[in-house]
Parts: structure tokens; sequence; C-alpha cells
């Protein structure tokens, strides 16, 4: 017993850092910002537009977090039906809703400033040349680590970059400290992949972690490989890996799922815990693709988060607070429609740890839970 306090001892430790200039999960707040919101001085709304990556249910669930960020500090004053739109799940619906309603006298939501990399008919020197030259839009929200490398490119528009895996080592940001454009800002939480995998180390204290990614620079990233590497330097563990090529259209997921199911096969043989790393997966799939997993009781643990959990795999430690990251990111737009640069502007912010567990799941694999860390289980499945 005395064995497993200080394993969760060290877990909590692990994954309690301290925040500078903020208490980590608790609700940031602005620094030295008494103004109130107000439009522009002619009385003109000021303009935001949207650019996603892809679709990913972090990016709708941010967006949706800073939408209700913008309406705690006053920005915006009408959201009554917001969280049925948020509830779709869907970054394009949210924004038809803002863009379709008076829902600040202040900033409008612009109809046409909807944008995705994936979408079909994606026009990348359409977007640039709008924010390079047509200079109708103030601040642009922009998800995910591809599209924020894509639009960091230009220095006309205000860049406000959300879930980039790592922005500084995408390109996005020259550093935590300083993105190194007046005209640019992403959020940061350069340690997070760090203590999600030093917590589930500490739990499991397996010695084969197995891995499945595309292996490309980016994929590298949003993966946490390198974290991953690190930690097997650090711990002496090995880690089995198998690549795979992610899916460019629809047509091409059942190519793709058939890699993951293969290659997930090969694993459940090798390996003694699995990392389910940040990939096109989507979760109804992933009972039948964990099977083999369950057949050699493998513990499963999901880099995603909750979604992932709730379907299938045993636990994750969430490392993304939506809510207090759109809190956050909120704060330091309205800072910027107040006149500060985003250079100048906080990027760092480490989101409250949470533990998710599936005890279905543990029934399957025989995983004993220690008493000590079923109390500091945050959400149990």
């Amino acid at each position: 017993m005395k064995r497993l306090t200080v394993i969760i001892a060290i877990l909590v430790i692990s994954i309690g850092l301290t925040v500078p200039s903020l208490t980590m999960g608790a609700r940031p707040t602005s620094v030295n910002n008494n103004d109130k919101p107000a439009a522009r001085a002619d009385g003109s709304k000021w303009r935001i537009g949207y650019c996603e990556s892809e679709s990913f249910i972090t990016y709708n669930k941010t967006l949706a977090a800073i939408v209700k960020g913008l309406e705690e500090i006053g920005w915006i004053t009408d959201l009554k039906g917001f969280d049925e739109a948020a509830a779709n799940g869907d970054s394009r619906e949210i924004w038809k809703w803002l863009a379709s309603r008076e829902v600040s006298p202040y900033i409008e939501f612009v109809d046409d400033g909807f944008y995705k990399l994936k979408d079909p008919g994606f026009d990348k020197e359409g977007i640039m040349t709008r924010l390079k030259q047509q200079n109708d839009i103030d601040i642009m929200l922009v998800m995910g680590g591809a599209a924020g490398v894509l639009l960091s490119e230009q220095r006309d528009t205000n860049i406000f970059v959300f879930a980039a895996s790592n922005a500084v080592r995408s390109g996005i940001i020259a550093s935590v400290e300083d993105s190194g454009k007046d005209n640019i800002w992403a959020h940061m939480d350069e340690t997070r992949f760090v203590r999600q995998t030093r917590a589930f180390y500490d739990i499991v204290k397996f010695k084969k972690l197995g891995i499945v990614y595309e292996d490309s620079p980016n994929a590298r990233i949003y993966s946490a490989v390198n974290e991953l590497e690190s930690l097997a330097a650090e711990k002496g563990f090995e880690i089995v890996r198998y690549h795979v090529t992610e899916p460019r259209t629809p047509e091409d997921y059942p190519r793709y799922y058939q890699e993951v199911q293969a290659a997930y096969n090969k694993l459940a043989q090798q390996v003694d815990a699995v990392y389910v790393t940040i990939a096109s997966l989507e979760s109804d799939k992933l009972p039948v693709l964990f099977q083999p997993f369950y057949d050699h009781k493998i513990p499963i643990f999901s880099q995603l988060g909750n979604i992932e959990v709730e379907n299938g795999a045993l636990m994750t430690v969430s490392v993304m607070d939506e809510e207090n990251i759109g809190r956050f990111g909120a704060d330091n737009i309205s800072k910027c429609l107040h006149g500060a640069k985003p250079r100048d502007l906080e990027q760092s912010f480490q989101s409250a740890p949470k533990i998710t567990l599936n005890a279905e799941v543990a029934k399957k694999l025989d995983f004993k839970l220690p008493f000590e860390l079923l109390i500091v289980v945050d959400e149990v499945y």
C-alpha cells in the first residue's frame, strides 16, 4: 500500500505543475484591462474570421469556449440558443449560427469568413490575398497547426492560433515568450504531453509501449513522439512503433482503417501498454479497433481525451481544458481589440489535468485499480 501511495504522489506531482502568472485551472482573467467593450470609433463592428485545419472535436469545443469567454467579459451580449448550436459538434454550423444573428453590438462573425484547409474547394491563394490586401477582417481565429502555419505567413491581419500541438516546433511562433511577429499570437502549453505521458508511465510502469502514427514531421509533433522518446530514454522502456498514412479524402478511410487495424493486431502481441496518439479515428470505430488489446489485456491510454475513453480506451489524463483556454483566448482577443499587439500578449496557459477512466474496459483488461488512483479520478465511464 505504501508503494502505491508513492506512485500516486509522483503522478500528482508530474501532472500538477504550477503555471507562470496564472493558477492552473483557475479562470484566467485580464490584467490591467479595465476598458469596456466598444465598437470601432466610427461605430462599425470589429470583424472576426475563422480558419481550421480540418474537422476535429477540440476545434469546435475551443471555438464555442472562446465565444462563451467573450460573452463573460461583455463583448457578446446575446447567445440565446447557442448551446444547442454548439452541441452539434460542427465548427461550420457554429459559425453559421454566429454569423446569422446579432450576437453583439461590438463584433461580428463574418458570414463568408469561415475557412477549412481540408474542404475540397479550399482556396489558399484566395484567403491569403484577402488577408493581405482586402483588409476586411480584424482578427482570424485559427485552429490547428497546419492552418496556423499557413496564416502566420502573412503580416497584415491579426492571427490567434489555438489547438496547435506545439506552435513553436511547427514554426508558427518563435518562442513561448515572443511570437516573433507583431500580428501573431498562439496558445502554448509546452509541457502538456510531457505531463500526460509521465502520468501514464507512473500508473502502468510499462516495459514496452506501442504507438501508431504517420511518419511525417507534423504528425510527430501532434503525436507527442519527441516527448515519448525523451521519457523512454529516461525511464528505460522500449517504444514499439508502426507507421500509417492518414486519410486525405473520405474515400481513403477504408484503406486507413485497415492499416491501423493491422498495426494494432501486431502491437497487441508485442507490448504491455499502448498510447493511442491523436489521429483520424472515429470514436464509434474504437471498440473494434481495440479488440486485440482487450484480448491480450493491454492497457490503452488515449492522448486525445475523454471521447476515446468513453468509447473504449482505458484512461486519459486530459490536458485540453477548452473552457478555460477559451477564456484565456477571449481575454487576449479583448486586449487586441483595445489596441494591444498580439505579439505583446501572454501566450502560455497550462490546463488543470483531469483523469478519466473507463471502468468497463478496466474490467475487460483485468486492470487492478489501486484505491489511491480511484480517489483522484475526475470522471468514470
